[in-house]
């Protein structure tokens, strides 16, 4: 989860995300079908690097739930998603190998994670800005807010929407500050 204590200097709209995850990660170009969206890379090496994603994507059921836009900064699949270029942040999607000093670079990691190491072939994107707060915990790549499950009236088959037997999550190292620096290839830079 991203903290709330960041300072944007940059923030893209411009691209929509299909899938239900947490805010924090490092989200990368996808396509699919003539569409260009916004998703976190499972392999980043190859991946396209736009910046840290800024709220969460989540299926809402109001009938069963407080709307969690009055409590965070929420939208639903499909929808735009904010994207943070440049600033600073505080975000638990970290995967540390070794120690992280004050001024390591931080790459592009595998599941939309941040790293300090290039051995995954990820982008640098910035650097780190202090100590890692040690709290291992996992954070959730797909699969988050509600679920339904629905009978489709044409076919009568049993279909769920954000099963939650497909749910991802990502194991995280803790929580440290960073900064997200203009990367290279972006629209603008």
């Amino acid at each position: 989860m991203l903290k709330p204590l960041r300072q944007q200097e940059q923030v893209n709209i411009d691209y929509i995300c299909p899938y239900t995850q947490e805010s924090g990660g490092i989200l990368s170009y996808g396509s699919a079908s003539g569409m260009y969206f916004a998703e976190y890379a499972i392999n980043p090496s190859g991946a396209r690097p736009i910046g840290i994603q800024l709220n969460d994507i989540e299926y809402v059921n109001l009938t069963r739930e407080i709307n969690p836009q009055r409590l965070r900064t929420t939208e639903v699949p499909f929808g735009i998603v904010g994207i943070g270029v440049q600033g600073e942040f505080i975000t638990d999607w970290i995967h540390v190998i070794g120690t992280v000093y004050n001024g390591d670079p931080v790459y592009v990691g595998p599941s939309g994670l941040f790293t300090n190491s290039a051995s995954y072939g990820g982008v640098r994107v910035g650097r780190f800005l202090g100590p890692l707060r040690s709290d291992p915990h996992t954070v959730t790549m797909r699969g988050l807010g509600s679920s339904r499950e629905y009978v489709d009236p044409v076919t009568k088959v049993i279909l769920f929407e954000n099963n939650p037997a497909h749910r991802s999550m990502v194991p995280s190292d803790g929580t440290i500050k960073i900064r997200i620096d203009k990367i290279p290839g972006q629209v603008g830079s």
